[in-house]
């Protein structure tokens, strides 16, 4: 598929900027939608990234509304135009987590779940839908690695709780050409896990991190303090997790640059190993 224009929605976030920068080294034209700013003009594509971040603030049922809003009406706003558009996009790739897979009564389900179900209300009118179960995205200047840096590079980087959740983690590098890969082919539809192939434990994840900084990482974070200090989003986002696997795009042949996390990390970090 050839493509000339695209939409995105949270382009100025972690993910969205580096999307900005490939799509222009392939000379597709970008519109950013900004924050209550009417769609106008067709395109090619839309990919919908945004929504408040999950972990900038502990959870309360004003900060569970903002995240959840800020999802759900910007997804709402982009099956509108979509709808009353004459000239619909080839595609919509949208927005979701692996949150998706966590129990139905947790917080991080219910919001992927209907984000999901939003989105796909575009399909009512012929545009083909993806939906992006993103795991940890690992890249430069950004995401979980900008949160756990500055105590792992003074040597104070802890394991959180037994260590034994799943952290099923994606390199940026990866992400951005599985949005290439879903783009191209046409065939796929529906939820894409984007999470590479060898997922880690969370005592493995922090102890390669170590490693690959040369410091150590000999502190453990109780869970009952991860509780404390974090409430519902310290439960839902850093002592549980599971394996999840890209099974859609493997089976289709798409071919990791980043499969294993030692890898990831050594890129990011230059000639750390």
């Amino acid at each position: 598929m050839t493509i000339s224009t695209l939409l995105i929605t949270g382009g100025t976030g972690f993910i969205g900027t580096q999307l900005q920068k490939h799509f222009a080294k392939k000379n597709i034209a970008v519109t950013l939608l900004k924050r209550d700013s009417p769609i106008e003009g067709t395109f090619d594509g839309i990919i919908n990234l945004a929504g408040h971040p999950l972990n900038k603030n502990r959870w309360n049922q004003k900060i569970k509304k903002l995240i959840y809003d800020s999802r759900i009406s910007t997804t709402q706003r982009i099956v509108d135009y979509i709808k009353n558009t004459p000239h619909k996009p080839k595609f919509l790739i949208s927005g979701s987590a692996i949150g998706y897979y966590e129990a139905e009564n947790t917080f991080s389900h219910k919001l992927c779940h209907d984000w999901e179900k939003t989105a796909r209300e575009a399909e009512n009118y012929g545009v083909r839908v993806c939906l992006m179960r993103t795991g940890i995205v690992l890249g430069k200047n950004g995401g979980a690695l900008a949160t756990m840096l500055p105590a792992f590079k003074l040597g104070l980087g802890a394991q959180i709780g037994n260590g034994l959740q799943w952290m099923s983690w994606i390199h940026m590098n990866d992400l951005i050409n599985m949005i290439d890969f879903i783009i191209t082919h046409e065939e796929i539809n529906g939820p894409v896990n984007f999470t590479a192939p060898h997922p880690v434990t969370h005592k493995a994840f922090v102890q390669t991190l170590a490693k690959t900084l040369h410091r150590p990482c000999l502190l453990k974070l109780p869970e009952f303090i991860v509780k404390m200090l974090f409430g519902q989003m310290g439960q839902e986002l850093l002592l549980t997790g599971k394996p999840i696997l890209p099974d859609k795009v493997l089976s289709l042949g798409y071919h990791f640059k980043f499969p294993l996390l030692k890898e990831a990390l050594n890129d990011i970090f230059g000639d750390a190993s």
